[in-house]
C-alpha cells in the first residue's frame, strides 16, 4: 500500500492576503521505494497579467528504506503549471546524435547557442574490485527536436573512475488542464548499466533575442486575482517511472507575489 507524506498541500489555488514562502519538497513511497521531489521558480515577484523571464528548477532523490537497490529508473516526467511556458521560437537546436557523440566541453562549444539549462545527475555505482561509490555527472540542457517535436536534450557527463556521456531526451508536449506543459524524459539503458540513479537536478533558463525582440526560453506570470498581493499555486508535478511498473509522483506548490 502506498503511503504519501505531504509537506505542503494546496488544492487548486489558495489566495492569501500576505503570501509567505512555502517549502517546496514532497515525498512519495511505494513499499520500500521512496522518492523526494523538489522545485522552485525565480524570481518570486511576477507580473499578474503577462509573462516574464524565469528560472525553473526541479529535482529529486530516489532511496529505499531498507537500503536495497531500487529498480531501474526509465522515465522522469515533469509537468509545469499553465501559467508558465517554454518558448523556443527562433532558438537554435542541437541534435541528439551530436550530443551522443561529443564530450561536455565540445557540447558547450559547438551547441552553446542552443543551451537552455544545466544541472546534475548522481548515481550509485558498482565496479568490480572497488565497491559502491557515488558518481555525480554534470548535466547540460539543450534545445532540440525528438520525433519531430520540441525537446530538451540533457547531456550527462560523469568523470573517472567511470567516465560516461549519455543524453536524457525530454520530449516537450503541450496539454490541457492545470499543467499545460509536460517534459517526458526517457533514460537510455547506459544510465543504469553500472548502478542506479539516486538524484538529479535540472534548471531551465535562457534569454535570447529574435529579430531585435528579447525572449526567454522559460517565462511565467503570477496567477493571483486582481486585488490580491499574491497566490499559492500548484507549480509543477513530477513523476518517476521504474522498470517493472513502479512509479512515484508528487505535486509541488509555490507562492508568488503579483505585480501590476
Amino acid at each position: 500500500m502506498r503511503a504519501r507524506t505531504l509537506l505542503v498541500m494546496v488544492i487548486g489555488i489558495a489566495v492569501t492576503s500576505a503570501v509567505a514562502s512555502t517549502a517546496v519538497a514532497e515525498r512519495d513511497r511505494q513499499g520500500v521505494l521512496e522518492g523526494v521531489f523538489t522545485g522552485d521558480i525565480a524570481p518570486q515577484k511576477l507580473p499578474r497579467h503577462e509573462s516574464a523571464p524565469v528560472t525553473v528548477q526541479m529535482g529529486g532523490k530516489i532511496v529505499t528504506t531498507d537500503r536495497s537497490e531500487p529498480p531501474k529508473l526509465e522515465k522522469i516526467i515533469l509537468e509545469i503549471n499553465r501559467h508558465g511556458r517554454l518558448e523556443n521560437k527562433g532558438l537554435p537546436t542541437c541534435s541528439l546524435a551530436k550530443l551522443n557523440s561529443i564530450s561536455s566541453a565540445q557540447a558547450k562549444k559547438t551547441c552553446s547557442k542552443a543551451m537552455v539549462g544545466h544541472g546534475s545527475v548522481t548515481s550509485r555505482v558498482y565496479l568490480p574490485g572497488q565497491g559502491a561509490f557515488a558518481s555525480t555527472g554534470d548535466l547540460l540542457a539543450f534545445n532540440g527536436r525528438l520525433h519531430g517535436r520540441p525537446a530538451v536534450l540533457a547531456q550527462v557527463s560523469s568523470k573517472a573512475p567511470l567516465p560516461l556521456t549519455y543524453v536524457i531526451a525530454f520530449e516537450v508536449k503541450k496539454q490541457g488542464g492545470t499543467f499545460g506543459t509536460a517534459l517526458i524524459g526517457t533514460l537510455p539503458p547506459i544510465a543504469s548499466e553500472y548502478g542506479y540513479i539516486s538524484a538529479f537536478s535540472l534548471a531551465l533558463s535562457r534569454r535570447y533575442t529574435l529579430h531585435g525582440q528579447k525572449r526567454s526560453f522559460a517565462s511565467a506570470s503570477c496567477p493571483a486575482p486582481d486585488g490580491f498581493p499574491g497566490a499559492v499555486f500548484p507549480f509543477a508535478k513530477a513523476r518517476y517511472e521504474f522498470a517493472g511498473g513502479a512509479s512515484l509522483g508528487a505535486t509541488l506548490v509555490r507562492d508568488c507575489k503579483a505585480s501590476g
